[in-house]
């Protein structure tokens, strides 16, 4: 019997977590692209940004918006392609391998280093947007509740993950 007829769940998952590493991967390969097309053709890619009344060193900012922004999306990546190796280790039947709290262990860093890059982002971004005279919008300055409860459980799960190994690894050590 497959993977697939035993839990319909784990392949949804995989499905979903393919999905979004496809997306991710073809945004960061654009973003990545676009950073040094933007620093050799910024006057022909935007016009309006290279203008006289517009200072010089936004076009390197945006530059360096666009290297963070492919930073963090290959950092996203990364946190699914981890993601995708538990759900793997869950369909072969044993979850509860040293990998996976390692692994949770990196998810939870990457998730921390993401919500601490997005922070200058979000700020090179609103500066670009003021300098340039675009409308930003409104910018949420709150603490992401959230992020910091994903990055708490995952280091709790990391946890859970390694004591559930021990325990086990000693179970199978006293019979």
């Amino acid at each position: 019997m497959t993977t697939i007829t035993k839990d319909p769940l784990l392949a949804v998952a995989k499905g979903i977590i393919y999905f979004l590493m496809g997306v991710i991967a073809f945004a960061g390969v654009i973003v990545a692209i676009g950073a040094p097309a933007f620093a050799i053709f910024g006057g022909e890619i935007a016009p309006d940004i290279t203008s006289a009344d517009v200072p010089s060193h936004i076009r390197w900012l945006i530059v360096l918006l666009l290297a963070a922004v492919a930073g963090i999306l290959y950092l996203g990546w990364r946190f699914f392609l981890n993601m995708l190796k538990i759900v793997e280790s869950v369909g072969e039947g044993d979850p509860f391998v040293p990998a996976n709290g390692d692994r949770l262990t990196a998810m939870a860093w990457l998730m921390l280093a993401i919500n601490l890059a997005a922070i200058p982002v979000a700020g090179i971004a609103l500066y670009i947007a003021n300098v340039v005279g675009e409308n930003p919008g409104t910018v949420d300055a709150s603490v992401d509740f959230g992020g910091l409860v994903l990055i708490l459980t995952l280091f709790i799960l990391a946890r859970v993950f390694r004591h559930g190994t021990a325990m086990r690894d000693d179970l199978e050590g006293t019979v």
